[in-house]
């Protein structure tokens, strides 16, 4: 078995778990040595629900799914993580550990209720202690018995934000070019990995952002469509932005105005799937893509 101690479980999900590992693999560096790093094992768990042999059919395509498209990525210059290792016998997949935090706790503005709570930034308590932000999720200070929290979300519209926010737009038009279909697009499977320490720097600092968890991952065309199943994503990434970061609509037109000029043979269909002045119009192409699909 895998499994040590040292291990340390990232998170869990309705298909499978994530762990940090230790040192397990030599990865090549920028000098001629190697060097060890951490990775991820994304470990596939079975399902009761299902037949044990076609839970195994079933675990077993889409990891090797997942690591058909992650290799595709990496061939077209699609920042996400490397894949080192696959055992289809544990069904494990083991990848680069990028270090950084998501884009959805990037958004997440410090907030304060009315007793005072605050909600600490992931990003800002991780660099004063070196840690990775995906180990320091935002925490709550505990109230007094006498207090009641009441918790504002905001979301940063700086010009930090809309950096990152165009950023993305780069990022999933490299996916879509590559002819790949992520799936799940949310600001949760996207990792910013330099996270700037002082939002007055913005001029001189450039987002470096990678793709993760592509467990739904697919090739577009293999049922027959394409430019619907990119439409998707995009309205997927929509949806997200709108449940999870009030009041981010100049976020998602930014991540728009790069998608527009930046993916390639775009048809009259997905272009109607991206902003348009009839917000009644848009969503209807985008229900549409989502049935079609």
């Amino acid at each position: 078995e895998y499994y040590t101690s040292e291990w340390k479980l990232l998170s869990q999900g309705a298909e499978a778990r994530v762990w940090i590992t230790p040192a397990l693999f030599h990865i090549a560096s920028d000098d001629v040595e190697t060097v060890k790093q951490h990775s991820i094992c994304k470990e596939r768990f079975p399902k009761s629900y299902r037949h044990p042999s076609l839970d195994k059919h079933i675990t077993k395509s889409r990891l090797k799914a997942e690591a058909k498209c992650l290799a595709r990525c990496r061939r077209n210059g699609v920042p996400c993580p490397s894949v080192l290792s696959i055992d289809l016998a544990k069904s494990c997949l083991f990848l680069e550990y990028l270090n950084g935090c998501t884009v959805r706790e990037f958004f997440l503005l410090k907030t304060i209720d009315e007793n005072s709570t605050e909600i600490t930034h992931a990003e800002d308590d991780a660099s004063k202690n070196n840690v990775s932000p995906q180990q320091k999720r935002p925490r709550v200070s505990s109230p007094s018995n006498e207090q009641e929290m009441s918790l504002t979300i905001l979301t940063r519209t700086d010009s930090v934000a809309m950096q990152v926010a165009y950023g993305m737009g780069i990022l999933v038009a490299k996916m879509h070019n590559a002819n790949v279909i992520h799936g799940d697009l949310t600001t949760s499977n996207i990792i910013l990995q330099n996270p700037p320490l002082d939002s007055n720097s913005s001029e001189e600092w450039s987002p470096k952002l990678s793709l993760i968890d592509f467990g739904l991952a697919g090739t577009a065309g293999s049922k027959g469509v394409s430019h619907e199943e990119k439409a998707v994503d995009l309205y997927v990434l929509e949806r997200a932005f709108v449940s999870t970061h009030p009041g981010s609509d100049d976020l998602v037109l930014e991540f728009h105005r790069d998608i527009k000029g930046s993916v390639l043979g775009v048809t009259q269909y997905y272009k109607d799937c991206l902003p348009c002045d009839c917000v009644e119009e848009r969503e209807s192409a985008l229900d549409n893509a989502s049935v079609m699909s």
